[in-house]
């Protein structure tokens, strides 16, 4: 664009002269952001690679089975992840190796109990036996160190809310969700489907809410999400179904049904999942109802692809830390490098995300690092 007379030039000037100052301030806004974010980055543990600190492991220690080699028992869902964790860490520090056993959860805190296992691999929280356990034995709790979430294993979908297909409703929080299987909370239970915002025929109808008993060891899983809900008790309102598969059979049949259930499968059959006998006939029957943490944060649909669920299961590492003392050097440099950059990438790769792993959420990794500290 050309100017040819001087008033328009004076123009531009005078409008240059006004929208200065605006520019100025913006930039300056820009830039406190850029170092807070800076900041932030430098502050967050998540963030930083992992700097070698050249550990050993004291030699009289129970779990040492070998030169520089400690034992360790876990969970075998964690096999693929911490295969790949343990060969970043024989990069950065080569001088602590790692015999595994990982068969099960339950390892977790009975390997630590026996004083034979350095540290616990675990793949959900501790149940309230395995901590009394624990307790039991030495006088504290263990601590338990989360490192990210299994969210989707064997690409199911997250633990969560199903309800018959032909409901109408369209997503739930997680504090509507404790308000319906539990009882006791401050904003009162949650009974009736109106009291989710679902109108016309179905707002005055009871909301019928199922969970699976204890069978086939699904009692870890209900304790934890029970712990989601805040740990309250169920309410009596709850239908207890002795399977899983005859709890989600029943919403299929239930219009005004609500199952709280753990990671299902309801598109096809897949190699290393329980396959579901009536997934032909019930399977379109019913649906993944996606779930927001509260009215600020994003709606999961429970996919490997979406968002974390609210309702994914921590996975971690339970160690024996005597309260008032510090952890042997080389242990907290091991929980500082599962917080760290280095493990946090690998657990977020698209390799884990595959399996169901998700890393830490922001600024967990600085919460859980003051557990050790």
């Amino acid at each position: 664009m050309r100017f040819n007379d001087s008033s328009s030039t004076a123009s531009i000037h005078r409008a240059l002269q006004n929208w200065a100052p605006s520019f100025v301030a913006c930039a300056s806004v820009l830039v406190a952001a850029i170092a807070i974010s800076a900041a932030y980055a430098q502050n967050d543990i998540a963030q930083r690679p992992y700097v070698p600190q050249h550990v050993t492991v004291p030699a009289d220690r129970p779990y040492v089975v070998g030169p520089d080699t400690v034992f360790v028992a876990g969970n075998d869902v964690l096999i693929p992840l911490f295969t790949k964790l343990d060969a970043r860490w024989a990069q950065v520090e080569p001088n602590v190796k790692f015999k595994k056993i990982m068969m099960g959860s339950t390892l977790s805190v009975e390997g630590l109990v026996s004083e034979k296992s350095a540290f616990g691999p675990i793949g959900r929280g501790n149940r309230r036996p395995e901590v009394d356990q624990f307790v039991q034995r030495f006088g504290y709790e263990p601590t338990y160190l989360k490192i990210g979430y299994d969210s989707n294993p064997n690409n199911k979908l997250s633990t969560g809310i199903w309800v018959n297909a032909s409901n109408p409703i369209k997503q739930i929080t997680l504090a509507q969700a404790a308000a319906i299987f539990t009882t006791g909370g401050e904003n009162g239970d949650i009974t009736h489907w109106s009291q989710l915002g679902v109108e016309g025929d179905w707002g005055p109808v009871p909301i019928h809410p199922y969970v699976t008993r204890d069978t086939s060891a699904v009692l870890a899983m209900i304790d934890e999400m029970r712990d989601k809900f805040g740990g309250r008790p169920f309410t009596p309102q709850v239908e207890w179904m002795p399977t899983e598969e005859s709890a989600i059979d029943a919403v299929a049949q239930d219009a005004y049904g609500m199952v709280l259930m753990d990671y299902w499968n309801n598109v096809a059959v897949m190699r290393g999942v329980m396959t579901w006998k009536r997934l032909p006939d019930l399977g379109p029957k019913i649906k993944f109802v996606p779930m927001v943490i509260d009215d600020k944060g994003t709606l999961s649909d429970g996919t490997v692809e979406g968002p974390l669920h609210p309702m994914a299961s921590a996975i971690g590492i339970n160690i024996n830390r005597v309260p008032g003392k510090p952890l042997d050097p080389w242990l907290r440099a091991y929980c500082e490098f599962l917080l760290s950059k280095d493990a946090q990438e690998i657990i977020g790769s698209p390799e884990m995300r595959k399996v169901g792993f998700r890393p830490l959420q922001p600024g967990e990794a600085a919460e859980e690092l003051k557990k050790i500290e």
